[in-house]
């Protein structure tokens, strides 16, 4: 059975829901095709009792506009995120303890962090007035690995260790596997460094996956679960999408799937080589998010805020995700990078002893006693293959990036990975989405379809 409508989307994660949101405010007809049998793509909720478990994408930060008013117009509410109390950095085996967002290092560190700072703030300045493909800073910068650029800008022991995990947290890999414009190109999509402080500041009261499933909801008729696409058929004047059991004929598409993902798909005829290309060289993150359970917030007792830094590893950073009116302490572990490729080996038991293990070093005997431990390791989930977005490694980005966001004949890209804003976010993604459908529109438009 051939069904018929203007644009198929592919993937009905945050940016697919976007996309298919922007195209039914101008009354076009669209199906969202998901491979898996729920919504939200890299966005998973589960509950221990009444405390909320975030596995997947989580927090969201006031500046960031589009998830805002999402959040606004669902009525869903946030929660600011626990700070109360002193974060642990633990560095090259000395822990410290500070009030603020960084360590209580000395006059140097604290000179060679400001240094860093300043740097990035030039750089991401002259990107966003340049833009980022057309930047006489492309070449350079993107020749250089983040770990190269730490070794030469920065100078002191203590303050590049810990803007090493601060940035290793931020990517899910290892320093030396994406470029410095990588990192340049992300800061400067989220406005600065300055607002990247501020991601983590609340999150939504019942979990991240409120909102795909509210904006779901609206969306149901469209909405086509099971549906992985194996096949795209396309030409100029418009495409013919197939699944397994079922085929779409549209006049545009909308990939909305990390870069490797829209490379599995057969197109006919084959996509260009740049974009081939581009995908084959693109690099997801290794992930693993741990929530460890207690019985009780006992860091709280002891002025701790449940955040903490720590660079030897496996866990790089924790925060405190307590749900407000539940008994429950709630910890997060975010693990990455070569650590999470390593503990992803391990077998279940051996993972969590070690996780458990690495915690009370942390926060003390206490911590050796959750009551549950959940976890998702994205990197062995099928559909997503690692987290919490893809990068790109040396000389990607000058010689294939353009290939990103530009359009195939009637397939256009989404994917918080393609965005202009909040690059990697879950206002990435949105914005990637209302990209995404309204250049569908304008093309539609223009071509009097």
């Amino acid at each position: 059975m051939l069904n018929h409508v203007d644009v198929v989307i592919v993937g009905a994660g945050l940016s697919g829901l976007a996309a298919g949101w922007e195209l039914r405010k101008h009354g076009k007809s669209f199906a969202i095709l998901e491979a898996q049998n729920r919504i939200g793509g890299r966005i998973l909720t589960t509950t221990h009792q009444n405390s909320i478990i975030d596995l997947g994408a989580q927090w969201v930060s006031p500046f960031q506009p589009r998830i805002q008013a999402l959040l606004e117009f669902f009525q869903i509410k946030t929660i600011p995120s626990y700070k109360k109390g002193k974060t642990i950095y633990d560095l090259h085996n000395r822990r410290m303890l500070s009030s603020t967002n960084t360590p209580p290092i000395s006059a140097q560190g604290t000179l060679d962090l400001f240094l860093a700072r300043r740097k990035i703030h030039q750089l991401t300045k002259l990107i966003k007035k340049e833009g980022i493909f057309q930047s006489s800073l492309l070449r350079k910068y993107d020749a250089l690995t983040m770990d190269s650029w730490i070794d030469r800008q920065m100078f002191s022991k203590y303050g590049k260790a810990f803007f090493r995990i601060f940035t290793e947290e931020l990517s899910s890999l290892e320093l030396s596997e994406f470029s410095f414009l990588n990192f340049l190109w992300f800061t400067q999509a989220a406005g600065g460094m300055d607002p990247i402080l501020t991601a983590e500041d609340m999150w939504i009261k019942n979990g991240a996956h409120t909102l795909p499933l509210r904006m779901a909801k609206v969306m149901h008729d469209h909405i086509y679960l099971n549906q992985p696409v194996r096949k795209i058929e396309w030409q100029d004047t418009g495409a013919t999408v197939h699944t397994d059991t079922r085929s779409w004929n549209s006049k545009k598409v909308i990939v909305a799937t990390p870069p490797a993902f829209s490379a599995k798909i057969q197109y006919d005829p084959p996509l260009p080589a740049l974009r081939e290309q581009l995908c084959q060289r693109v690099g997801q993150g290794a992930i693993i998010k741990s929530i460890i359970v207690y019985h009780t917030p006992f860091w709280r007792e002891e002025g701790l805020s449940g955040s903490s830094y720590y660079d030897c590893g496996p866990i790089r950073a924790t925060m405190d995700s307590s749900t407000p009116g539940q008994p429950h302490g709630v910890l997060t572990a975010l693990i990455g990078g070569k650590y999470a490729r390593r503990l992803g080996t391990l077998s279940q038991g051996e993972r969590r002893k070690e996780i458990i293990t690495c915690i009370a070093h942390l926060f003390g005997n206490k911590a050796l006693e959750p009551i549950a431990v959940y976890e998702k390791d994205w990197a062995e989930d099928p559909w997503s293959r690692g987290g919490y977005a893809a990068h790109f490694a040396t000389g990607v980005i000058s010689e294939y990036g353009p290939a990103l966001t530009k359009p195939v004949g009637p397939i256009h890209w989404a994917g918080t990975e393609t965005a202009n804003e909040w690059r990697l976010y879950m206002e990435g993604a949105i914005e990637s989405g209302e990209r995404a459908a309204k250049e569908t529109l304008k093309k539609m438009s223009t071509e009097g379809v």
